[in-house]
This record gives C-alpha cells, structure tokens and sequence, in this order.
C-alpha cells in the first residue's frame, strides 16, 4: 500500500513539475517577446513564488541531483533549467524528501495560478 501511494505521489509530482516547467518556459518565451503592460494587483504579487520558497526548491533540486546554480531565491535561467530538466525524467519509485519539497512548492504554486 505504501509502496503504491508513493509510486502515485512520483506520478503526481512529476505531473506538478512538468506543469510548473512548462510555464516556466511559456514565462521564458514571454520574457522574449514585447512587453504588454499589466494591471498591477495585490493578487498577483501574491501568486509570486518567495525568494525563501524558491531557495527552498534549489536546495531541493540540488539534492535531487539538477544543478539550479546559486542557491539565492532567484528563479533564474539555471534554476529553470534545472525545474525542467527534473521534469523530464521519469518519475521516482518513492519521493526522497527533497523531492517532497519540490511537490509541495508545486501543489501550493498550481493553486496560486488557479483562478
């Protein structure tokens, strides 16, 4: 039983991850393209990862094996590379705790950007 729940725990992780890099890029190719003004909310500065949160998944990411460069609470080009690069491997058998981590900020970061 525990064996299946962390087997589904990967899945869902990795699911999280893969949704979390793909706005990541989708925010990369935005960063390319011409500026479109936004109205400034108090939600959205909410819906923002903390430089704690993020420094949170680099050390996790790190311990995971991705090398998101200086653990600094950036979410910089190394750390996105990093976010998808863990992504796209397969999903682990059972979550290490550094894993857990990088799940967690996922979860809590999917319903920041849900409406």
């Amino acid at each position: 039983m525990g064996l299946i729940r962390s087997a589904t725990l990967g899945i869902v992780s990795c699911t999280s991850l893969v949704m979390l890099a793909s706005l990541v890029i989708a925010a990369a190719g935005e960063a390319q393209s011409p500026v479109r003004a936004k109205p400034a909310t108090a939600t959205a500065q909410s819906k923002k990862p903390t430089p704690e949160r993020i420094r949170e998944v680099q050390k996790a990411l790190l311990e995971a094996g991705h090398d998101p460069g200086p653990i600094d609470g950036i979410l910089g080009p190394r750390t996105k590379a990093a976010l998808r690069q863990y992504a796209s491997a397969p999903p682990p058998q059972a979550l290490t705790p550094a894993q857990q981590i990088i799940a967690q900020f996922n979860r809590e970061n999917d319903r920041a950007q849900s409406p």
